[in-house]
C-alpha cells in the first residue's frame, strides 16, 4: 500500500498542475465527504478546480482492469460535458482523465461547478424536473456514442448489476445468519426482505434495457442553484448496465421523505425525462423495484443501525420501499 500524507498529495498535485497546465495553486480546502478517497477544492490562478486522489484501500487501483473502468467512466463524463451536459469538465492529459502522481497515487482533476447539494428526500419539483431532463440527456448522449462506435461508449459483452435469484437468496442467508443478535427492527426488515424475494416471479428477473448508466445518481452527487440542477458529479461508477437504475435511484434519493414518496416530485422527474426520451407509464415503479432488489441486500445488514448517516439513509429507503411494496403500483404506477 502506498503510504502518503495529505501535505505530500497536495504538493504533488500542485506541481502537476503547474507543470502540465501552468496553473498556480493558491489554496486547497479538504472536502471530507465520501469514503476514504481524498478530495479538495483547489483555488488556482486559472479558476477553481476539484481534485480527487484515489485511496488504494477504497478502490483496487493496483488492478489495471479496474483502473481502466475508472478511466472509461471519466471518459464518459467528458463525453457528456462536451455534449453540453451539466457536469464538471475533467482535465485531460495525453488523452487520459486519470493521472498518476510521483508517489504512485492515481488522481483526477476537473473544473468546479457552481451549486450546492440538497438533502436527500428534499429536492423540489423544479429540481426533479431538471434532473429528469439531465438524466435523459446523459443517457441519450451515451446511447448515441455507443451506436456510433465511440471508444469509451462501446458496450462490453454483458451489463453489470443483472439480477440473480440465486445470488439474492445466498446473500440474504449470510445476512440472516449474522443477525442472530441484532435488534428486532433489523430482523423484521430482513424477514420482510425475504418475503419479497420469495414473491418475485420470473418476469421480475427479466433484464431491463441495457445501456450506459451513472449508477450513483443520488443527492450527494447532485448540485443545484435555486430550483435548477447545475451539475451531476462523481461518475466513477458509470458502467454498461441498465439506465433505468439511474431513474429508480434518483427518485428514491430525491423524493422519498419521512412521509413517503412526494408524488408531485416523482411526476416532475418523469416529465423532465420524457421531454427528451420515451418513458412508458409504470417504468419508474419497475426501476424503483429493480434498485431495491439490487441495493437492499447491500444496505439492510445486521449492523446498519450503527452505521454512518449515508448507509442509514439508504437502508431506510430500502425498508420504506419494502413496507409499501404492494402499494407502489397504486401510488406511482400511473406516472
Amino acid at each position: 500500500m502506498l503510504l502518503t500524507t495529505e501535505d505530500q498529495l497536495v504538493n504533488e498535485i500542485a506541481d502537476w498542475l503547474k507543470k502540465h497546465f501552468s496553473a498556480e495553486m493558491l489554496s486547497a480546502e479538504r472536502v471530507r465527504r465520501g469514503l476514504m478517497n481524498e478530495k479538495w477544492i483547489v483555488e488556482t490562478n486559472k479558476g477553481r478546480l476539484f481534485a480527487k486522489s484515489y485511496h488504494p484501500e477504497r478502490f483496487k487501483m493496483h488492478d489495471p482492469e479496474f483502473r481502466g473502468k475508472i478511466e472509461n467512466a471519466l471518459q464518459l463524463q467528458l463525453l457528456f460535458y462536451q455534449a453540453g451536459g451539466p457536469c464538471p469538465e475533467p482535465l485531460v492529459l495525453e488523452g487520459r482523465c486519470m493521472h498518476i502522481l510521483p508517489c504512485g497515487r492515481y488522481m483526477t482533476v476537473m473544473m468546479c461547478c457552481p451549486g450546492a447539494m440538497v438533502p436527500a428526500g428534499m429536492i423540489g419539483e423544479h429540481g426533479m424536473h431538471s434532473l429528469g431532463r439531465a438524466a435523459a440527456d446523459m443517457h441519450a448522449v451515451w446511447d448515441s456514442a455507443a451506436a456510433s462506435g465511440f471508444g469509451a461508449a462501446v458496450p462490453p459483452e454483458e451489463p453489470v448489476w443483472r439480477l440473480s435469484r440465486k445470488e439474492m437468496e445466498r446473500t440474504w442467508e449470510v445476512n440472516w445468519d449474522a443477525a442472530r443478535d441484532s435488534s428486532e427492527r433489523v430482523r423484521n426488515a430482513l424477514q420482510l426482505q425475504k418475503a419479497i424475494v420469495d414473491s418475485l416471479g420470473d418476469d421480475d428477473f427479466t433484464p431491463l434495457t441495457a445501456g450506459w448508466a451513472h449508477l450513483d445518481l443520488w443527492a450527494d452527487n447532485l448540485l443545484f442553484e435555486g430550483d435548477a440542477l447545475t451539475a451531476i458529479v462523481d461518475f466513477d461508477r458509470a458502467r454498461y448496465s441498465f439506465p433505468a437504475l439511474d431513474l429508480g435511484r434518483a427518485v428514491l434519493s430525491g423524493t422519498l421523505s419521512g412521509r413517503g414518496f412526494r408524488k408531485d416530485a416523482v411526476a416532475a422527474f418523469a416529465e423532465g425525462y420524457r421531454s427528451v426520451r420515451a418513458l412508458p407509464q409504470g417504468s419508474l415503479v419497475r426501476a424503483i423495484k429493480y434498485v431495491w432488489c439490487i441495493e437492499s441486500l447491500w444496505w439492510i445488514k445486521p449492523s446498519f443501525e450503527s452505521s454512518s448517516a449515508v448507509p442509514v439513509r439508504f437502508a431506510e429507503e430500502m425498508i420504506h420501499t419494502a413496507e409499501r411494496w404492494e402499494q407502489l403500483d397504486a401510488l406511482l404506477g400511473g406516472i
